[in-house]
């Protein structure tokens, strides 16, 4: 194996962690550090509908699949 084969192995794992990660949720505060913005613009985001979110009690529930 060559490395491009080792350095294009690594890149489809890493891709394949991601769709498999896609399928879980993420707080307010994770998605702030994911897209790497403060909090308010999150909430901002979420509350203009930029961001498909769900409210659960009093926080939100934010699907990461809508981010790859």
């Amino acid at each position: 194996m060559t490395e491009l084969d080792a350095e294009l192995m690594v890149q489809m794992h890493t891709l394949w962690l991601e769709y498999q990660d896609a399928n879980s949720n993420l707080t307010v505060k994770e998605c702030s550090e994911y897209l790497k913005q403060c909090k308010t613009t999150t909430y901002n985001q979420i509350l203009s509908g930029k961001i498909q979110a769900k409210r659960l009690g009093n926080k939100y529930i934010i699907p990461k699949k809508q981010f790859l």
